[in-house]
């Protein structure tokens, strides 16, 4: 089977993770996949990894300049920042109407000539957005996964909804990943048939998200940072955003250090100056905190081996990759009722916004007693081994067929 995947933007967010590992999955198994999306250039250590494989990978690459009209980068649905996008890069909503027709004469042409030469059985498009909206109007049956940021933008962003009410209304297959997004889907796009629309969860890479044995000072070396020793350690992984509630956490965390002194990492992309106001940033207790910036897997993987906790304390979440992740390490997860996490997390639920309850949960995470700490991170472990992209992947190939052989 020839599949395409799309995503709306490059690598280093959820749903990328989630085409990555689709696309992984079916070649491994013998199926021809490749995976199209669009990435600014900027010059990272990873850029090669992708940029070196075109059998794999079809790069739209931005700028886009033609008669007199420039998209320096890719657009973002909201404003959270992405790892991969330039400082300042623009919303959809911040598009002119000419700017918007540009990014789609572009997009559409470059679909065509990715769909000419590679000539799929089926294509899945992540996110209720441009790309499914474009391959349509291409005349192409395509399948559509759901990720909440999707949604997120149909609510920020007026003049998107008509693009995406196509992109759902065209789909024949609508995977939402959790039953969160679901009830979000049937909210936002009535003309949307229920029974198109199938719960399929997120996974997680088991092969670098597991329980291992790591040196915290050769970790702290390789992250070139400073260690603080015998201090816990609690994780968070995501972009620095309203959305992921960091600023929630930064409040919490005077309370945590005044009960028991503990070292909390974030891993992620974004500068809480970019982020929050000075009002804001005045509230946060910094002590005890080390901003590391976007990480790779592996190394994200090896902080949560050293954790004692990760912390989830989003204001909305489609499903919550990141906790899974950690799970996957046996780390709990102390994370918000937002959407998709309280579906399967190991540890502790939270209210959303709740400073003192996140401080709380933390603290009763880190003052367990031995031997219930190594139930708990037990537990958290096999609750995630249930998400494994070969079972994912499995499903997914029972609707691809679907359309291929009926049409429906």
């Amino acid at each position: 089977m020839r599949v395409l995947l799309t995503n709306t933007g490059p690598w280093g967010t959820g749903s990328a993770m989630t085409a990555e590992a689709v696309l992984a999955e079916l070649r491994d198994r013998g199926h021809e996949a490749l995976l199209f999306f669009p990435d600014a250039g900027l010059e990272t250590p990873d850029k090669n990894a992708y940029y070196s494989r075109p059998d794999r990978y079809h790069i739209w690459r931005f700028p886009l300049e033609r008669q007199g009209r420039i998209l320096a980068s890719f657009p973002l649905m909201i404003p959270d920042p992405n790892p991969r996008s330039r400082p300042g890069s623009p919303t959809f909503r911040d598009l002119s109407d000419d700017l918007l027709q540009f990014y789609f004469e572009e997009g559409q042409g470059e679909l065509k000539r990715v769909i000419d030469s590679f000539r799929p059985d089926i294509i899945e498009c992540q996110h209720i957005w441009t790309l499914p909206y474009m391959v349509r109007e291409l005349g192409h049956p395509y399948l559509v996964t759901a990720h909440h940021s999707d949604q997120m933008g149909y609510r920020y962003d007026r003049r998107m909804q008509q693009y995406a009410n196509q992109a759902a209304c065209g789909a024949r297959w609508i995977f939402a990943i959790s039953d969160f997004v679901r009830e979000e889907i049937l909210e936002l796009y009535p003309d949307v048939q229920e029974h198109k629309i199938a719960i399929l969860a997120g996974g997680y890479d088991q092969r670098i998200f597991h329980p291992a044995m790591v040196d915290r000072t050769q970790v702290f070396q390789q992250l070139g940072v400073e260690d603080v020793p015998g201090l816990p350690i609690i994780t968070f992984s995501g972009k620095i955003s309203r959305t992921k509630g960091v600023d929630v956490l930064l409040r919490a965390n005077r309370l945590l250090q005044e009960q028991c002194r503990t070292l909390l990492i974030i891993a992620g992309t974004g500068r809480t100056e970019d982020e929050f106001t000075p009002d804001e940033r005045a509230d946060f207790h910094l002590q005890n905190v080390l901003f590391v910036g976007h990480r790779s897997q592996a190394e994200v993987a090896r902080l949560h081996n050293l954790a004692a906790a990760s912390v989830m304390p989003s204001r909305s979440e489609g499903f919550g990759l990141a906790a899974l992740e950690a799970m996957g390490c046996g780390t709990p997860v102390v994370a918000t009722c937002c959407g998709g996490p309280e579906s399967y997390v190991v540890g502790h639920l939270v209210p959303v916004e709740n400073v003192r309850a996140l401080a709380q949960a933390l603290l009763k995470t880190l003052t367990l007693k031995p031997a219930d700490a190594r139930a708990l991170r037990q537990a958290a472990h096999q609750r995630a081994r249930l998400y494994s992209w070969e079972r994912i992947v499995d499903r997914r190939l029972e609707y691809y067929q679907r359309v291929l052989s009926s049409g429906e």
